[in-house]
């Protein structure tokens, strides 16, 4: 894999036509979790989305002509769902050089439009964040994360900050999105490559299977308008690297189908078990190089297939077999895929003057968080036999104990540490001996245990927190990835006012995809006045709920109306407040944050004022002071702010 210097992901949540999006900025440097994270907003744009419509359905769809389908099982289809070929200008009679004209003026209204939007004051200051936190000469993955349509449909590669950032190409993705878990494939010294040639009415799929033939380092098997059962089997017999097809494809509402031969057709869920097969056995890119691809796009997701290329609209064959030649013949080479696909989608403007929106059509769909591919990733290295030598074998055993084992050098330093260091040798002699019955992970557990016990049964000697730690610790040297540890010591740390500390143990455990230390580092955030990042992380905590977590489930929604109310998103900060109430009706928390809504009605005041002075809990400074603050609204009678 090519490694990507930034990623940078925009999480859009609402809708273009009535609602508008709210924007989640992440900047992440050399695939860590984001180093910057910001808030914006894109208003509502009816006009942009009437404009898109209006460009894509009356003016692009009209310059083509229908593909008839003579099977009698298609017949069913309406006109409106119809695939059309794209005619050449040359073609064209006189009405039809209109309609071309008319298609071209719509593309730069709605580039005009696009751009436009994009300069909303809400969404402007993550554009210059962006700019004063990236060079230009650096590759950027940008992905934008949104289930809207319309926002697929977009110029986004027309956006002034992809045209500057010229090592950048967008990708899109779903809004929620889980690691892929795929199986390796067997060792290969070629590329897997299986090529479907779908039903050639009017297509010249000759060039590409030409191209395919003539790739380096591939091994490319073809299936000519094959029937179902020959896919199926083919999905199940072998592993792939990446699959291709070519040929007719439509989108039916938001379901995608493929022409295979003349007589059949077939949505990708008819194979839904197959591709499955296909992902586990190591299947990671696959290319639609067929019209109206954005119906496949969901199936795509189901099955996580990490990564694939589609047509966002109807594609003329020229314009499909150059982006092929181009793409595939650049990242054979050894371009990154991002900068392969830049290249090849940014060289079919060439031919926009046959065909309009030529260079708009491709698009990546990224269904995993960290898209770095590369060909040569494909190819098993070749095996040669290398003898380590001992010093190499022995530090293998010694990372699993590098904070208490000494360091394996000469002799004098194993007896001046045996010497030194009494109590660590005993450590690590128990831990090696119960190692081999409960394993490290079970003993992580128990020392974890242990110091909660600690801290539930407070000592007369000494503080808590003092033989806790210890435990906690301890915890750690066994397993230092143990999330449950990390939280707890930093809860340590913030019960002591040692903030730096307690906000890297929650850094930790939120790192580690641990939904209760991802919420205690929220409220830090809260504590510190960064509202706006504290909002961008209680997304990503719900994210990580589990099963069987309905206090912390009630937790997140309590802070992120919290959050919202120290915005003055008061209508916002209502949703999750009522959400937390809703899920533990008599804690004190939610309503002592109800309680201070402005606009609230009296008797509203009172329910909510009752229960968060009877059930509020003192553990916490923050709902000692609402407490207190809803006391004295009540003895002055100010039931508003």
């Amino acid at each position: 894999m090519a490694d990507s210097n930034n990623r940078v992901v925009l999480k859009l949540d609402g809708d273009l036509e009535c609602q508008g999006f709210k924007v989640f900025l992440e900047i992440g440097v050399g695939g860590q979790l984001p180093q910057i994270e910001m808030m914006g907003y894109l208003p509502a744009n009816p006009q942009l989305a009437q404009q898109l419509r209006h460009h894509w359905r009356d003016r692009y769809r009209t310059i083509g002509a229908p593909y008839i389908r003579s099977p009698e099982s298609f017949q069913t289809d309406t006109d409106a769902g119809m695939t059309y070929r794209i005619k050449p200008k040359k073609s064209f009679a006189s009405h039809r050089e209109t309609r071309f004209v008319a298609c071209q003026q719509s593309a730069q209204k709605l580039a005009q439009d696009f751009c436009q939007w994009l300069m909303s004051p809400g969404f402007y200051r993550l554009d210059l964040c962006l700019r004063e936190e990236l060079a230009k000469d650096e590759e950027i993955e940008l992905l934008i994360r949104c289930d809207d349509g319309d926002i697929k449909k977009l110029p986004w590669h027309l956006w002034s900050f992809c045209q500057r950032y010229s090592r950048t190409e967008v990708s899109f993705g779903s809004r929620v999105t889980s690691r892929v878990k795929t199986s390796q494939p067997k060792p290969t010294p070629q590329v897997k490559i299986l090529a479907i040639l779908g039903h050639g009415e009017d297509i010249d799929t000759s060039g590409d299977r030409q191209f395919l033939n003539q790739l380096p380092q591939a091994q490319v098997e073809f299936l000519v308008e094959p029937k179902r059962q020959e896919i199926n089997a083919k999905l199940w017999q072998d592993s792939w690297d990446i699959i291709f097809f070519a040929g007719h494809s439509q989108t039916l509402g938001d379901r995608g189908k493929i022409y295979i031969n003349p007589q059949e057709s077939l949505e990708i869920a008819d194979l839904s078990y197959g591709f499955q097969n296909a992902v586990k056995q190591g299947l990671t890119l696959a290319i639609f190089n067929s019209c109206d691809g954005l119906g496949l796009v969901q199936k795509i997701e189901d099955w996580q297939i990490p990564v694939a290329i589609v047509m966002r609209e109807l594609v003329p064959d020229k314009v499909a077999q150059q982006f092929l030649t181009s793409f595939l013949t650049q990242f054979s080479q050894g371009d990154s895929f991002r900068t392969s696909v830049r290249r090849a989608r940014e060289q079919l403007q060439g031919l926009e003057g046959e065909f309009p929106c030529a260079s708009w059509l491709p698009i990546i769909y990224q269904n995993c968080l960290d898209l770095r591919l590369a060909w040569h990733s494909f190819i098993a290295p070749v095996e040669t036999k290398v003898f380590a030598k001992s010093p190499e074998v022995k530090l293998s055993v010694k990372s699993n104990f590098s904070e208490i084992a000494p360091p394996i050098t000469q002799e004098s330093s194993w007896q001046n540490w045996l010497k030194n260091n009494p109590v660590k040798l005993g450590v690590l002699i128990f831990s090696l001996i119960l190692g081999q019955v409960w394993g490290l992970p079970s003993l992580a557990n128990y020392f974890n245990q242990q110091g909660q016990a600690e801290v539930e049964t407070p000592s007369d000697v000494e503080r808590p927190w003092v033989r806790a730690k210890r435990w906690f610790q301890l915890a750690l040297w066994f397993d230092r990835n143990h999330s449950a540890a990390h939280v707890n010591l930093g809860n340590m740390y913030d019960d002591l006012g040692h903030i730096d500390k307690a906000e890297y143990h929650y850094t930790r455990s939120y790192n580690l995809l641990n939904a209760v230390g991802c919420n205690n580092l929220s409220r830090l955030y809260i504590r510190q006045g960064q509202h706006e990042r504290a909002s961008i992380t209680l997304m990503q905590c719900k994210n990580l709920l589990k099963k069987n977590q309905p206090w912390t489930e009630y937790s997140i929604a309590k802070n992120q109306g919290w959050a919202a109310l120290e915005q003055q998103s008061y209508r916002l900060a209502r949703h999750y407040l009522e959400t937390a109430i809703d899920l533990k009706p008599n804690e004190g928390a939610a309503h002592c944050l109800m309680a201070q809504l402005p606009d609230l009605e009296e008797s509203q005041f009172a329910i909510h004022a009752e229960t968060c002075i009877d059930n509020v809990r003192d553990t916490l400074p923050e709902e000692v002071q609402w407490k207190a603050r809803v006391q004295d609204q009540l003895e002055t009678g100010e039931f508003r702010r």
